[in-house]
């Protein structure tokens, strides 16, 4: 009774050691290819920043002369980006 589970024991543990490993893909890389493919190119990314902060400097300097200036030319920046955006018209 002894040897029989020994063999079976023997056999499962060969069977379990033939069988390879499936590797496993790290957390970090997972991400990565999430973020890759859900996230815009760096193009894009760059473009928006340096629009948002071109009209928003142009927006301070206006607001510094007077407050009518700075909401003209924070209005005139919205609509700007708006058009630039790309905004469906209705």
């Amino acid at each position: 009774m002894t040897a029989g589970f020994m063999d079976a024991f023997r056999v499962e543990r060969a069977t379990i050691k033939s069988t390879p490993k499936r590797t496993r893909t790290p957390l970090t890389v997972r991400v990565a290819r999430v973020l890759a493919r859900r996230l815009p190119s760096w193009a894009a990314l760059r473009t928006l920043l340096l629009s948002l902060a071109g009209f928003g400097m142009l927006t301070a300097a206006a607001w510094t002369l007077h407050m009518a200036a700075g909401l003209a030319v924070g209005g005139i920046s919205l609509l700007i980006l708006e058009s630039l955006s790309g905004g469906e018209r209705r």
